[in-house]
């Protein structure tokens, strides 16, 4: 591979349609294909969804929704894994985050923010039993006993609480019932990896159900530091959450349904930084790296712990109106230490030295010291003859002391520390009608008021250098959403949808650089269609769509100092397309598959970032816009305009089996799932060097199941084939890099009753 910068711009798309595109249409195409002349017996079951605020089946919802089951998840998370999992198993789907287990960054349709900072805004919302999750902290959640995972693509506002304008991933837990049931998984992996999940819930009287939901993860350290001598030094971690909740049926018309949770984390690195783990001017990890052999002269630590509480109101007037009031209060704190660098220190001679750190160390660490959370939520859904309607009203409150501190690395003790406060109050009313102009033709509209208020204060603390500062935001608008759905048939439908959502104004302030960005607004066109093919066995949904941001928000990360800078770009745009298949093939049988494209560019002829300042430097492929003196040495500013947004993918894969093999005494079963992600930017800038590498990620679940189907036994599988690429990387101080984690194989086993 030719990794020149002068070749490197010219031949990205063409090696990127030729040696992947291709290769998955042909995957799609050759599913389409075997529907022909498959035979089966059975039909794929009906998927209920709740996108629209009320119960649907998943065809008839006029939007690109896509839906992962409570058991495909649970598939996915085996080995240790969290919620990150999820990335690539729907189209447009994208998690990554550069703090391990804790602050995941959502990218729906190329859509996200880079932003490393506890206080960052997200224009995807992560809503959990119908609260919005704001901090990127809180998103850190544990993922267990869950009903289903919805993810609706595109503008969300005129029918939620909080303004969504990527989308809305969409997490419902199992719910308390009457019945007497429950269930206990046990795993047990490499690494030494140990896992306690279950649950148990019934009716403890007449209209009270109960339901208690428990995880514990842990896994031992497995990552040699080579400058302790050998031995497993790092990499460990455990995890605890809880779950627990009462129905009440409190009336006819009245239910109640009153939910505590909360989780706790706690490890010896939050992420594993690599010192020269990549090579200048070439892409990818460098010859005789080794993900399990790292190089810490500093202190490393993480802890999180969360408590939260909400309340969910149903009410059924006699007039036939659906009143319900959501009420949601989140706590968090944390903290997060790093030894940033990578590397053992050393002198000019250590520089591009695997595990090398030269002249000076970074050790410092974030976290919440006081956060909490508070929304309400209001909605009122009526219907009268062939007009459906739904009005809501939201109110968001959120207050955070944000502490940054730097670390000596001879004490381990902090060398200076900042506080940034910040609160966010925000209120909203919106609403949505459906009309049904005929049997075969609905009309949906939307629109929504919202305003935002943000204001953060810094305080420098002791040994810092930084200024008291204050920044204050606000902002109001308007944002709106039309749609229409056609039944050309009882199996096929078509849709078309526009509409507009907003992002208000942001701010952050880690050790007192303080830095805001305004209101970004994006508008959307879409169309789709949905279909149930061959009878019920098999279901193909595909959708394409466009966008353009004003005024997006963008976070350049890094450059020459371990900070990030809040930017507007003037403008962005993206588009694509997207298409799920389920089939079963045959009853023994099933097929899921899914693609999507996501192309992104930033238009702005004078939006600059700071070009990386490690030592050594990175290959830059954008055009030198100046050169000025920084604080280690001269800096390099680029102009951005035409860049793909970082950490958007252009292609997404994902393609899982599952066949079946019944016995007398129960089943044998077989699931395989190959997921893809092709290459994308890590910052604003390109670099031949920062490239989160194309991967391919397999898994596999091999099992039996008895009769009754309530003993489960199976040996898992993750990242099968042992594939370690590049996720992330630093380019502040050297190219420093970290890494998926590589192969796990486990034994789970599951009893139902």
């Amino acid at each position: 591979m030719d990794d020149s910068p002068a070749n490197f711009k010219r031949t990205k798309i063409v090696k990127t349609l030729s040696k992947v595109s291709l290769r998955h249409l042909a995957i799609l195409f050759l599913s389409l294909s075997v529907i022909n002349v498959a035979e089966a017996q059975k039909v794929l079951e009906e998927i209920i969804v709740t996108a629209q605020k009320r119960e649907q089946s998943l065809q008839d919802v006029p939007a690109s929704v896509s839906v992962i089951s409570g058991g495909s998840m649970q598939d996915f998370i085996g080995g240790g894994e969290n919620i990150r999992a999820m990335a690539g198993r729907v189209p447009s789907l994208q998690i990554e985050s550069s703090n391990g287990r804790q602050s995941p960054r959502f990218y729906i349709r190329g859509l996200g923010n880079t932003d490393f900072d506890v206080n960052a805004s997200q224009p995807v919302s992560l809503v959990l039993d119908e609260v919005a999750l704001e901090n990127p902290v809180l998103k850190s959640l544990p993922m267990f006993d869950l009903e289903r995972i919805e993810v609706l693509k595109g503008p969300q506002g005129t029918l939620f609480g909080r303004n969504t304008p990527a989308g809305i991933v969409k997490i419902d837990t199992v719910m308390p019932s009457d019945a007497t049931e429950g269930y206990l998984n046990l795993g047990y992996g490499s690494r030494n990896t140990q896992s306690y999940e279950g649950a148990v819930g019934g009716g403890l009287a007449e209209g009270i159900a109960v339901r208690l939901s428990l995880k514990y993860l842990e896994r031992d350290p497995w990552i040699d530091n080579s400058v302790n001598g050998s031995g497993d030094d790092f990499g460990g971690f455990n995890e605890f959450a809880y779950r627990l909740q009462f129905l009440f049926d409190l009336t006819d018309s009245l239910t109640a349904l009153a939910k505590l949770h909360g989780f706790r984390q706690k490890g010896d690195q939050p992420q594993i930084f690599y010192a020269n783990a990549l090579t200048q001017g070439k892409r990818g990890t460098r010859s005789g790296f080794d993900e399990e052999v790292a190089s810490h002269d500093g202190s490393a630590e993480f802890e999180l712990r969360h408590v939260g509480g909400s309340l969910h109101l149903d009410w059924a007037t006699s007039g036939g109106l659906a009143i319900t009031s959501i009420t949601g209060y989140d706590r968090a704190e944390n903290f997060s230490r790093a030894d940033v660098d990578g590397g053992l220190i050393g002198g000019a001679e250590v520089i591009g030295t695997l595990g090398r750190q030269a002249f000076f160390n970074v050790e410092s660490g974030d976290g919440l010291d006081d956060h909490y959370q508070f929304s309400q939520e209001f909605r009122m859904v009526g219907e009268s003859g062939s007009l459906l309607y739904h009005l809501g009203l939201f109110y968001f409150d959120e207050d955070i002391d944000v502490v940054s501190k730097n670390f000596d690395s001879a004490t381990t003790l902090p060398s200076s520390e900042d506080i940034a406060s910040q609160r966010t109050t925000s209120a909203a009313i919106f609403g949505q009608v459906e009309y049904a102009i005929s049997p075969v033709l609905s009309l949906t509209a939307g629109l929504r008021y919202t305003d935002d208020d943000k204001k953060l204060k810094t305080i420098p603390g002791p040994g810092s250098t930084a200024f008291n500062d204050v920044i204050k935001a606000d902002d109001s608008y308007v944002n709106w959403d039309l749609g229409l759905n056609y039944y050309i048939n009882d199996d096929w439908s078509v849709y078309g949808r526009a509409g507009t959502a907003s992002r208000g104004p942001v701010t952050i302030g880690r050790f007192g650089f303080t830095s805001s960005a305004d209101t970004e607004t994006l508008t959307s066109i879409e169309m789709g269609f949905k279909a149930d093919l061959l009878d019920g066995r098999a279901r193909w949904n595909a959708a394409v769509y466009t966008y353009e941001i004003e005024d997006q928000q963008l976070t350049a990360t890094g450059g020459t100092q371990n900070l990030n800078r809040l930017l507007n770009a003037d403008r962005t745009e993206g588009r694509g397309f997207e298409t799920d298949l389920e089939f079963l093939v045959t009853e023994n049988l099933r097929l899921s598959t899914n693609l999507s494209y996501n192309a992104t560019e930033i238009k702005d002829k004078n939006l600059r970032a700071e070009q990386c300042g490690a030592t050594p430097g990175c290959t830059g492929l954008d055009p030198v816009v100046g050169i000025f003196d920084g604080p280690f040495g001269p800096v390099t500013s680029v102009s951005v305009d035409g860049n793909d947004l970082p950490r958007s993918p252009e292609w997404l894969f994902n393609v899982s089996l599952r066949y079946t093999f019944y016995l007398p005494t129960g089943q044998v079963y077989f699931n395989t799932d190959w997921n893809y992600r092709s290459e994308s930017n890590i910052f604003l800038y390109e670099a031949v060097e920062f490239v989160a590498e194309q991967r391919w990620l397999g898994g596999m679940r091999m099992g039996y199941k008895n009769e009754s189907g309530k003993l489960d036994i199976a040996l898992v599988g993750r990242n099968i084939t042992d594939k370690v690429v590049v996720d992330g990387a630093l380019d502040f101080l050297n190219l420093t890099a970290f890494v998926n984690e590589p192969a796990f194989w486990g034994l789970e086993v599951g009893y139902r009753y």
